[in-house]
């Protein structure tokens, strides 16, 4: 063991960047910061705090936005440190190539490593930490083809609470008949709910016969700390990059069922709804610099983006796939295509301008009402459900009259909802809103949280999915682990309730 002192720590202040993240949850309180730089330093502070009963919270790059790392009491341990990337490597029994990597390593780090190949997880967040994408089992528009970080993950090095260490291969360690997993000296038994049929992030993971890795996975580090990663890498190859143009949303909609069963298969589908180019346009109209954007075809009202991959030798032939794959849609005004980087980058530019742009509308109302926050919806259901769950968001937010846009990763169908409120009794209203929501996409079989997980803002939704029974199954895993609710107190479940 690593003596306490000899790792580095200081002082939380009251303003301290490690008492928030990107939710900009209020309320975070904490004594002290450490700064482990590996495993045996982690590991040390972990039975510290068990020894001590003393509640941590884990910090990692602070990009989450469900106030999962803002800390409520006691100690914070930052990962920042512990951001050391091994050699690329092969698996010996499939020829695979892996990476591995200490749990504070960025994304950006990751790719900016590799050259021939890439981690296909893409959160629109790079500086993101690739531990604090695991334990959100993070996705983002290339889940559509790629999957989620759970289907990246080869092993972890986990860990415990009370500070032991545990490397988990994928493949190791399943549950019985019974749903128990024998692990470290203890029985973990599953929560025996059934999982949404959808692209999900909200709750333990759950299945008949499941690896124990994919409890970890998704977690929210509330069983244990994410220390260091071994994930799988695919071959890199060049995409064209394209965005359509519909006359009207219901159409831009129905393309993406042609393109979901196209081939060859995009690398995305994203979606950009009526409100949303409108609000582009008057942003490029009053600030033409600050976008960049190219010149949206008249009187278009939706619009789907997609990458699709090719090699040297098949270009052309991508190209004559896309434009007849294109030529089945109705309402089309209007496309750009692009595969020179520069333009490339133009039109990723375009996908993500609209957040930012719904960000910059919240930063002048907050000159007012500095308390004021968007309401973004994280809700996915199955594809035969999305046309009824679409409709239902657009009817309930638009007959309460408040302004709203709606754009994301309809591949999956997932898209957000961002209610942007004007004064504070909009934002209560939104709230109620963004409940009923919820609540519409767990009937039609959905997620109340498809990607950024539940942490300390969004645990009421998370009932709203499981119930009080499911809840409490994934309680008593995390008893069975972290007996006093020392690790990450109050992510999925209010603090102090440990029985």
């Amino acid at each position: 063991m690593v003596e306490i002192k000899t790792i580095q720590k200081r002082t939380v202040k009251a303003d301290d960047v490690y008492l928030c993240d990107e939710s900009k949850m209020p309320g975070g309180k904490a004594e002290e910061v450490f700064f482990p730089k590996n495993i045996e330093e982690l590991s040390s502070l972990a039975a510290h705090f068990y020894s001590l009963k003393k509640p941590y919270t884990v910090f990692g790059r602070g990009t989450g936005i469900t106030g999962a790392s803002v800390p409520l009491e006691g100690a914070v341990i930052s990962l920042e440190k512990m951001n050391k990337i091994n050699d690329l490597a092969h698996c010996k029994q499939t020829g695979k190539p892996f990476l591995k990597a200490e749990s504070g390593v960025t994304l950006t780090e990751i790719k900016t490593s590799l050259e021939r190949f890439f981690y296909p997880v893409d959160p629109t967040e790079m500086s993101a930490s690739i531990g604090g994408t695991v334990v959100t089992n993070a996705s983002g528009a290339c889940s559509f083809k790629y999957g989620a970080t759970r289907k990246w993950i080869k092993s972890l090095k986990i860990v415990l609470p009370d500070g032991s260490v545990e490397r988990i291969e994928r493949g190791k360690y399943f549950a019985d008949n019974e749903g128990i997993i024998h692990f470290s000296g203890k029985k973990i038994k599953v929560p025996q709910y059934k999982m949404p049929e959808c692209k999900n992030a909200a709750g333990l993971y759950s299945c008949p016969g499941m690896d124990l890795i994919d409890l970890f996975i998704g977690s929210e580090g509330i069983l244990g700390i994410v220390g260091e990663v071994e994930i799988w890498l695919e071959k890199k190859f060049p995409a064209v990059s394209f965005i359509a143009f519909f006359e009207d949303e219901q159409k831009a909609v129905d393309f993406v069922g042609i393109l979901r069963n196209s081939d060859p298969k995009p690398e995305f589908i994203e979606y950009v709804d009526r409100l949303g180019l409108k609000m582009l346009k008057e942003k490029s109209a009053q600030d033409p610099a600050s976008l960049n954007i190219p010149p949206l075809p008249e009187n278009s009202e939706g619009g789907i983006f997609f990458d699709t991959a090719y090699n040297e030798g098949n270009i052309i032939e991508v190209l004559e796939k896309t434009n007849e794959i294109m030529s089945q849609a109705t309402g089309f005004t209007g496309s750009f295509c692009a595969w020179e980087n520069i333009e490339k980058e133009r039109i990723k530019f375009f996908r993500h301008a609209l957040p930012e742009t719904v960000n910059s509308f919240i930063s002048e109302i907050k000159r007012e009402y500095p308390d004021i926050h968007k309401l973004g919806t994280d809700i996915a259901v199955p594809h035969e459900n999305f046309n009824e769950m679409n409709l239902f968001s657009k009817n309930t937010i638009g007959r309460s009259g408040l302004k709203f846009v709606s754009f994301g990763h309809i591949g999956d169908s997932h898209i957000h909802f961002n209610i942007i409120p004007q004064n504070y009794d909009e934002l209560e209203e939104g709230k109620k809103i963004y409940g009923i929501l919820a609540a519409k996409a767990v009937e039609l079989g959905g997620t109340v949280s498809a990607e950024h997980g539940i942490g300390k803002l969004k645990r009421k939704y998370l009932e709203i999915m499981y119930g009080s029974k499911g809840i409490e199954e994934m309680r008593k895993v995390k008893k069975c682990l972290d007996p006093e609710f020392l690790l990450n107190r109050g992510n999925m479940f209010e603090p102090g309730e440990r029985s």
